[in-house]
């Protein structure tokens, strides 16, 4: 039963049930206050006969009209014709003296009254003639009147005559139905409250979109719909019974069912706990709290603020007094003592200068042996220096600031030795592998020409393999030509000694002219080359043949290593005020040596040492574009492999 009342057709039912019961409860409550209003005016439900009820309302509804045409007929208007009756005005003896233009013979007058008209006041009265108790002259007459059917005044008594019957039929039937209508109301509503925000087998909430709206704000929303609906039925009320019963039950039941959509939206609310966190009210009162919060967190932070730079004033303070050469703070020492010494004197106090004599050297005398114990240590740490003790470290503690500040830097000079003879070992190591691999790759091609050299001496001159030695020959004189050249432009670039003609340039023609050159060898490796090119002309100044001696060079490295039918890019951007040149390709091989290591000479990977390079095409490359203001550096990301070109902007 908890599944079916939470389903969409349980809710449905709670609903409609609710809204009958709702209406059942206020049309008892209406006929309630119908009957009591009837009652005050005569009509006595309990004791009268329906008959009685509905004849004595009509001539009541009636009665109104016929005075005023007495009124009119004695003030001598124009009575011209009436949309809701016929009348007709006759005298004492019966006679009709006037009758409505449109009204006929066949007419039933349904309606007669006998009025009196009092001529001879200020104003014209008319009255029932039978309440003259004043025994004035008058003259009377009878006004009889009959309905039209479809006129307003018909319908009004119809409407109202079958109110007055309803109420009639239902007066005892009323208090059971309101009863029972309560407690429907009592037990639907209760439902339909229980099973909002929920569904059928599942305890969770799952609030409807209207959760989304503010509380606040769909709370005035709907008060201000209901409100203008009753002042909407309240202004038709005005115009007639009719058109306010025929348009009471369509309004009533809009302004219940917006009443329990916001129920259940309240009850939904409460459920989820967020009847009072989702209004506009309380966004208010959280911003509020939030501009608070946020200015005490300012003003303490202003505060603590405020403390660091007391701090670092007492710190710049202090660091002065640190620097200020151990020279001046002796020199303000001795002053002091002097000063104080002459004032002794000056006051031949005897006894006062001995003491401060006596108080002087207690303090001198420990104070010099300080020292001196801190100066040997400071020279024994001076000694190990000098005799090659790079491990010694001079102990600092307790020292005063100066000589503290000493010992530091001899110990701050050890460590700055030890770097440097670390670097230099190591660039003796690089120079002794440089010579090893060198003479490593010369002996291979100087081998190979001795040998097929010898072949091609002893064989006939009518063999046929004569060609393809002297093709070896060629082949492999031209790769130590081809080393020879590159060992003496390394060393040439890194000492400095290479002739640098540097000319602006357009950096974007090297890009085209590396994609023209090397298109054929990409498509032979199955590689493809994505050339970039900046949207503005850059110029820079540099060599043209050692530029290209640099895109030579990485192209060489992309097509030798980079991963057969992958994209190989290469950009030119602006960074700041430098050219930038990018070369991108991903790995064939893993790289297991870090930048650096690939930036030094005759440097490759294990996996690449079978093939045709000698490793210093990175090398030269960097060393070339140093020589023109420039920079090479390289980026490795797993198997992405970049080559960074940077060249200064010129205008």
């Amino acid at each position: 039963m908890k599944d079916f009342m939470r389903s969409v057709a349980g809710k449905t039912l709670s609903f409609i049930m609710t809204m009958i019961s709702a209406c059942v409860l206020c049309a008892s409550v209406a006929l309630f206050v119908t009957m009591a209003i009837l009652v005050e005016e005569g009509y006595n439900f309990f004791a009268m006969e329906e008959q009685q009820i509905l004849d004595k309302l009509e001539n009541d509804m009636v009665d109104s009209q016929q005075y005023g045409i007495a009124w009119r007929y004695a003030s001598g208007m124009d009575m011209g014709i009436d949309e809701n009756m016929f009348y007709r005005v006759r005298d004492e003896d019966g006679n009709v003296v006037y009758i409505s233009p449109d009204a006929n013979a066949s007419i039933k007058w349904t309606h007669s009254s006998h009025i009196g008209i009092n001529r001879e006041s200020q104003h014209i009265d008319v009255f029932p003639l039978a309440e003259n108790n004043r025994g004035d002259e008058l003259e009377s007459c009878w006004v009889d009147l009959a309905l039209k059917e479809g006129g307003s005044l018909a319908s009004e008594v119809a409407m109202m005559s079958w109110l007055a019957s309803m109420a009639y039929r239902l007066r005892y039937a009323t208090f059971g139905a309101a009863g029972c209508s309560l407690l429907g109301l009592i037990v639907f509503f209760v439902a339909l409250m229980s099973a909002s925000g929920r569904h059928p087998g599942d305890d969770g909430l799952y609030p409807g979109p209207l959760n989304k709206v503010p509380y606040d704000v769909l709370l005035f929303v709907c008060g201000g719909v209901i409100v203008g609906v009753v002042a909407l039925l309240a202004e038709i009320a005005q115009e007639g019974p009719v058109p306010f019963f025929s348009l009471l039950v369509p309004f009533a039941l809009a302004a219940l069912s917006i009443f329990l959509g916001l129920c259940m939206s309240t009850a939904a609310r409460i459920k989820q706990r967020t009847l009072l966190k989702n209004t506009v009210a309380f966004y208010c009162l959280a911003l509020c709290w939030n501009i608070v919060r946020w200015l005490v967190l300012l003003a303490w932070q202003i505060i603590e603020d405020m403390g660091k730079a007391l701090a670092a004033v007492h710190s710049f303070n202090m660091e002065i007094v640190r620097n200020i050469p151990i020279i001046w703070k002796t020199v303000v020492f001795l002053a002091f003592a002097a000063i104080v010494e002459l004032v002794l004197i000056l006051m031949r106090d005897v006894g006062a200068w001995l003491f401060m004599w006596a108080a002087g050297n207690v303090v001198l005398i420990p104070c010099a042996l300080f020292i001196a114990i801190v100066l040997r240590r400071l020279q024994c740490g001076g000694a190990a220096l000098a005799g090659g003790d790079l491990s010694y470290h001079v102990d600092t503690r307790g020292m005063p600031a100066d000589f503290k500040k000493h010992g530091e830097n001899l110990n701050s000079i050890a460590y700055g030795m030890t770097l440097a003879v670390d670097d230099r070992l190591k660039s003796e190591h690089m120079k002794t592998e440089l010579i090893a691999n060198v003479s490593h790759d010369i002996k291979t091609p100087l081998t190979s020409i001795i040998n097929y050299a010898s072949l091609v001496a002893n064989e006939p001159c009518d063999n046929e393999k004569v060609k393809e030695y002297a093709e070896v020959l060629v082949r492999q004189s031209e790769k130590l030509k081809k080393l020879l050249e590159d060992l003496v432009e390394v060393s040439k670039a890194s000492t400095g000694n290479l002739d640098v003609a540097l000319a602006p340039c357009d950096p974007s023609l090297f890009l085209m002219q590396a994609a023209g050159e090397y298109d054929d060898k990409m498509n032979e490796r199955e590689l493809t080359l994505v050339v970039k090119q900046c949207s503005e002309e850059l110029r820079i100044m540099a060599d043209g043949r050692r530029m290209w001696r640099i895109f030579d060079n990485l192209m060489n490295n992309i097509c030798k290593y980079a991963q057969p039918g992958t994209r190989v890019y290469m950009t030119l951007e602006k960074e700041g005020g430098n050219a930038v040149i990018t070369f991108k390709n991903t790995s064939r091989d893993e790289l297991d040596m870090s930048e650096e290591e690939l930036m030094e000479r005759f440097a490759r990977g294990d996996d690449s040492r079978n093939t045709e390079g000698n490793g210093l095409g990175l090398s030269i490359a960097r060393s070339l574009a140093q020589l023109q203001n420039g920079d090479l550096r390289l980026m490795i990301d797993g198997d992405l492999f970049k080559a960074i070109l940077s060249f200064p902007l010129i205008q």
